[in-house]
């Protein structure tokens, strides 16, 4: 049997994953110490059907056709801008459910509760610290390859997680100092800290496990293995994939699709175009104009996934200047004008926001959104008193959402009329990520998922909020202190006070700034049904059928 220690945080490289854009579901908050816990139907919180989108923008329930008898077979024909890049299961990317991550499966899945349901792992244990966690596995299921899985095969990937190379960092914010793991027997690792561990689950429903003979083989760059209910057939890099039906899928019956057919757009509007015709049955992330204007046509199903926990943002970079003086971060906060924004890009189906946390979440203080309220007096103050006035900076983001653009220029115009230029560029998702990693930018607009998770895991693992390694390089010995505090306490009263500090800390700090929420949505027909999704902005096709 193998075993593995995490010795400190040294050994996590600086280099962070840029998350492209932010979409998701709603946060709860989990107590440190679930226990076993395994449901009649295991897989059933993994394909929860996903809401529709009311008129208004507000979720509301499936349509009665959800109900029908699911169909067995048919070709699923999709659609995403989004690429299979990297297509490594345990490097995190927004494919949102059409990526590689259909092939590949976590140990848990939450409900939209943020209770942990068993989907690999069977059972677990947890202390009543919070300090040791057994995991057992379910037994019998297959990779792709027809090996089962075992405990071993947890050891490896956990241990595999660890080399930066691999997850750039993604997960090196979860896991506890000095933490460790073995395997006790075939289907069962013990794992152990030294301090409590408060969003193991968090970890658990992103973790995927991948197998060791494909991902050290000679296909590993253009290839992937998991033990998902659909297997990587073919990928042309920036044209196609082919999903195939896994005929050894250990939850009976599934999934009922013989096969998925998903078609990488090359813009926003081909992509709505191809679908409006009927080319598709559905279509990933439309621009939000489009789904605004096609959600009552009775011809498709606007799709929304509950919860939203993304965020739109603007990071400045405080090493770089003119963002190197707090007043000037704090001048770009309130030439933000969120509720113009919200209401005239986003169409009022987002919410603005001062602080990236979802309502009703851990950490929200509804007295505490908004008080950046637009004001350029203010944000002219600031910047006179940093001898700023007339400075100018770049920002860059992503050219995969049209409303990146249209929200940047909001602010661009306001800037101009207080005497600052603002350069816009745009840029493709690897060249972004280019820049991201190496800290060369004076500003981005991407987004920011997640927060539908506990606030720990935005705070010690998120791209651009991570105390430790975060994109905009940015460190403050009293944000780790707050963070590191909130990240071991087991109460979730004295967590919230926390909270409370750290969105002061946030507000007053400006290094990362949210401007209205972000939710992952699609277009699909009516003959698609039984779309599900994971609380990770994912969404899944466990139980999809066409009829």
């Amino acid at each position: 049997m193998q075993s593995a220690i995490v010795s400190s945080w040294g050994q996590f490289t600086r280099r962070r994953f840029l998350t492209l854009i932010g979409f998701g579901a709603g946060a709860g908050l989990l107590s440190a110490c679930a226990g076993t816990s395994q449901p009649s139907n295991p897989g059933a919180a993994a394909t929860a059907p996903i809401a529709t989108a009311a008129s208004s923008g507000v979720s509301t329930a499936p349509p009665a056709a959800a109900a029908q008898q699911p169909k067995t077979g048919g070709v699923l024909r999709a659609a995403s801008l989004t690429d299979l890049i990297p297509i490594d299961g345990h490097y995190h990317h927004p494919g949102n459910g059409l990526s590689s991550w259909i092939v590949y499966e976590p140990l848990i899945v939450y409900d939209d509760n943020l209770n942990p349901q068993p989907l690999l792992a069977e059972s677990w244990d947890q202390s009543t610290d919070g300090r040791r966690i057994s995991v057992t596995l379910r037994k019998g299921v297959q990779y792709h390859t027809g090996r089962e899985i075992t405990s071993d095969d947890l050891v490896y990937n956990l241990n595999r997680i660890l080399d930066p190379k691999i997850s750039a960092g993604i997960f090196s914010g979860f896991i506890p100092p000095d933490t460790t793991w073995s395997a006790s027997d075939k289907y069962t690792v013990v794992i152990s800290t030294q301090q409590p561990w408060v969003n193991v689950f968090d970890f658990f429903s992103l973790f995927n496990m991948v197998n060791k003979e494909s991902v050290e083989g000679p296909n590993a760059q253009s290839s992937a293995v998991g033990t998902g209910p659909f297997t990587l057939v073919e990928w042309v890099q920036g044209d196609h994939a082919t999903y195939g039906k896994n005929p050894n899928y250990w939850m009976s019956g599934r999934p009922y699709l013989d096969s998925i057919q998903l078609t990488i757009a090359k813009d926003a509007q081909a992509q709505e175009v191809e679908f409006e015709s009927g080319a598709l049955d559905f279509t990933l992330l439309p621009a939000i104009i489009d789904f605004n204007r096609v959600k009552d046509d009775p011809k498709f199903q606007p799709l929304t996934l509950p919860n939203p926990g993304g965020f739109f943002i603007l990071q400045p970079n405080p090493n770089t200047p003119p963002f190197d003086d707090k007043r000037a971060r704090q001048a770009l906060n309130y030439a933000i004008d969120r509720q113009r924004i919200a209401q005239t890009i986003l169409l009022g189906l987002e919410q603005p926001r001062d602080l990236p946390w979802p309502p009703g979440t851990p950490a929200d203080e509804p007295s505490k959104q908004l008080l950046y309220n637009h004001d350029l007096d203010k944000a002219r103050s600031l910047l006179a008193a940093a001898g700023l006035v007339g400075t100018s900076f770049e920002t860059l983001m992503s050219n995969t959402n049209p409303a990146y653009n249209a929200i940047a220029q909001i602010i661009q115009g306001d800037l101009e009329s207080i005497g600052v230029t603002m350069t816009i560029t745009q840029m493709n998702q690897g060249s972004m990520l280019a820049r991201m990693n190496a800290h060369q930018f004076q500003a981005y607009m991407l987004g920011d998922v997640w927060s539908n998770f506990q606030p720990v895991t935005v705070l010690t693992a998120d791209a651009s909020l991570n105390y430790r390694v975060n994109n905009a390089d940015f460190h403050d010995p009293q944000y780790t202190s707050l963070v590191t505090a909130a990240s071991t306490e087991v109460d979730p009263t004295k967590r919230m006070q926390l909270y409370s500090q750290i969105n002061d800390f946030l507000l007053d700090a400006c290094f990362d700034l949210p401007i209205a929420s972000s939710s992952t949505r699609a277009l699909a027909t009516r003959q698609l049904h039984g779309i599900g999704h994971r609380r990770n902005d994912f969404f899944t096709f466990t139980d999809a059928w066409l009829g």
